[in-house]
């Protein structure tokens, strides 16, 4: 039977993987306009792994062994700052927050928690758009992928995968490049009927030269890849005249929120074709 499998991208760090994959079955039944097709769905979660490695290389051992693999939202948004600092960017958060009219109220005690800060920090983002310290957080996790986390992130994203039996591997971001660098193994590339990347980062040349197959060598697999012209992230498309075929490309628009997995799946033309390969 075919498992789609989802590789999310960066800053899903503290994140419950059950609401992760709630989140985009929902996109995507959305996208069909009725419920996906009854297969087994699996989040290949890594955000806390990736997070940790940031904390060790860091030089921060201690709190990398204070960062759980497991899901929770209780971590810093930086874990190679300390505490106290830590303590002041919840507090500058729910300014800011404040300052555009943001809907969360807090006392003291709830701003000292993580939880209430990324709640925050997301209705920040969508009310004034993606800046500069966005893209430079995303740079961050893109390197510290590439240098130092690839085979643990892998190792992990390989735990998560189904033992046998076809995939659809859709990936988002970060998870585009997990996703191409996951399909350098035969064993699992000869499984995957469709890989389709989403806001995706594969176009720009430091992260091609990068990969573990160098370059930009084409995975061998049924590839469809969705940009919006607007996601800084999705730079390089469209993808055709360095990646070649077979590649399908679907151009969308995402509104005012360019980078969003949710309006990604929710394109009919996106969907579509995920939803007749895995039924």
């Amino acid at each position: 039977m075919t498992t789609l499998v989802f590789i999310h991208g960066r800053g899903q760090e503290g994140k419950d993987p059950r609401a992760l994959l709630e989140e985009w079955d929902h996109a995507l039944s959305a996208g069909l306009g009725l419920a996906r097709p009854p297969v087994q769905a699996v989040m290949a979660y890594y955000g806390n792994v990736l997070h940790r490695v940031t904390a060790e290389i860091a030089g921060l051992p201690d709190l990398a062994e204070a960062v759980p693999v497991e899901a929770t939202q209780e971590v810093p948004f930086h874990p190679y700052l300390p505490a106290e600092t830590g303590t002041l960017e919840r507090c500058l958060m729910a300014d800011l927050a404040g300052a555009v009219g943001s809907p969360l109220e807090a006392g003291i005690e709830d701003i000292l928690t993580w939880t209430l800060a990324r709640q925050m920090l997301q209705w920040v983002c969508r009310r004034t758009g993606v800046d500069k310290e966005i893209i430079k957080v995303f740079l961050q996790d893109v390197a510290v992928y590439l240098s130092h986390g690839r085979q643990p992130v892998l190792a992990e994203v390989r735990r998560q995968l189904p033992a046998d039996g076809p995939i659809v591997l859709v990936t988002h971001s970060l998870g585009t490049v997990v996703g191409r660098d996951l399909l350098v193994e035969e064993a699992v590339r000869r499984r995957v009927t469709l890989w389709v990347t989403a806001g995706s980062p594969l176009g720009l040349p430091t992260i091609q030269r990068n990969l573990l197959a160098r370059g930009t060598v084409h995975p061998g697999v049924d590839w469809l890849t969705t940009y919006d012209v607007n996601d800084v992230v999705a730079l390089g498309h469209p993808l055709e005249r360095s990646w070649g075929t077979p590649l399908r490309q679907v151009e969308v628009e995402n509104g005012n929120e360019p980078h969003s997995i949710d309006r990604y799946l929710g394109h009919p033309t996106v969907a579509t074709p995920i939803g007749r390969t895995c039924a």
